[in-house]
């Protein structure tokens, strides 16, 4: 059996004929010039190819990053029966106290959150990134945006995003100190006095300035919130406010601020919780006093009687009564109530730092110089930044 090549004009051709007269075959070739001039339609379709990815892409990312065309501003509004809805119209006026838009004027307690027509969908993500407790993913956001386009209220909204974000990842635990935090939260305080979000920006600087050891100051700001139209900051500001007096030593206006809350006529869930948790720290304090049975009695009925399952009052609940136990110089009986916080209650932050910051003094008392230890570091690595970590 032969095979026969040979070239035939642009083709080779192969003479297969003495296989059972199968025709020659026939494969195209390219001479040397035709060979560079196909190479070169190659690159050249590849480098268009590339040019058009780049165009499209460059398009879209415009398109995503652009404002939407005859969009309107919008409120999203809290449901009483849950979930939200969205109110249209050109926003017209935005205060501390609630934002009025085509006409209509929302409480600031009702609004989730504002959208302005002109923002770019960036802002729109890392304000729901914050919202989300995605604090790190909100500020890589912002970083994103130019800002040329961050103009007026859209200054306002990135402003807040990132202080309040910020102030966050200090809180809990994050790579930023509450220095940095608390300038931050202060600038915004001072450049937007009138914006929407003064009431949660004065709450997160008290925080952070109790978390730095300055309950005295953090109190000062606490009362700021004492008479806002907000409620859920009106309460929490004169919880924080007891709170912080408390540890400032001034126990007339702890029990002041507690009265405060148990006087507010309502009595939804929020109200409730708040009430409970006065009621809680009054015991606290009279058993601080010296009246350590009624104190325990008032505790150990609260206890008793309430629902568990509500994590924020029954991790004060604990606590208190621990710090009661405490104060009688009933060690074991406080390191249980402590230790029941701890265990049970550790999504309660405020409440956690302060019964691991107990136990680690108490626990060596009691010759249980290893869980002390445990305390000790679960509360310098997982509250660094709080204020019961830096009085260790």
């Amino acid at each position: 059996m032969e095979v026969e090549i040979r070239c035939v004009g642009e083709t080779r051709e192969c003479d297969k004929g003495k296989l059972d007269g199968v025709p020659p075959t026939r494969v195209p070739i390219f001479h040397s010039e035709q060979s560079q001039d196909f190479k070169l339609m190659i690159m050249n379709s590849h480098r268009t190819l590339v040019l058009l990815c780049c165009f499209f892409i460059g398009m879209f990312a415009s398109l995503v990053n652009a404002p939407q065309v005859n969009a309107q501003d919008a409120v999203y509004k809290y449901k009483a029966g849950g979930g939200t809805s969205k109110v249209n119209g050109k926003i017209s006026e935005v205060t501390p106290d609630g934002v009025t838009i085509g006409g209509k004027q929302i409480p600031a307690s009702e609004v989730k959150r504002v959208y302005y027509s002109k923002e770019t969908s960036g802002l729109n993500r890392a304000r729901e990134q914050m919202q989300d407790g995605r604090f790190s993913d909100a500020i890589e956001e912002l970083e994103k945006i130019d800002a040329g386009d961050l103009q007026g209220p859209l200054k306002v909204e990135a402003d807040f995003v990132r202080a309040y974000s910020t102030s966050q990842l200090s809180l809990r635990g994050g790579n930023v100190t509450a220095q940095v935090a608390g300038n931050g939260i202060r600038k915004f305080i001072t450049t937007h006095s009138k914006s929407l979000h003064l009431y949660p920006a004065i709450d997160q600087y008290g925080k952070l300035l109790f978390s730095v050891g300055r309950p005295k100051l953090a109190a000062a700001e606490f009362a700021k919130l004492a008479n806002c139209s907000w409620p859920e900051y009106r309460m929490q500001g004169l919880f924080q406010l007891g709170k912080s007096s408390i540890e400032a030593g001034d126990l007339p206006q702890a029990t002041s601020a507690f009265d405060q809350i148990l006087a507010i006529d309502s009595n939804d869930d929020l109200s409730r919780t708040y009430k409970l948790m006065a009621q809680c720290e009054k015991a606290r304090l009279a058993g601080l006093a010296g009246n350590v049975e009624p104190a325990v009695a008032t505790l150990n009925q609260l206890i008793d009687v309430e629902n568990s399952d509500n994590k924020l009052l029954f991790a004060h609940l604990y606590n208190a009564k621990g710090a009661v136990q405490e104060k009688a110089g009933k060690l074991k009986e406080a390191s249980r109530a402590y230790l029941l916080s701890h265990l049970l209650y550790s999504t309660v932050p405020e409440a956690h730092s302060e019964a691991l910051y107990r136990l680690a003094l108490i626990w060596p008392q009691l010759e249980e110089t290893d869980r002390a230890n445990e305390a000790r570091e679960t509360l310098k690595t997982r509250y660094r930044n709080s204020y019961w970590a830096g009085k260790l």
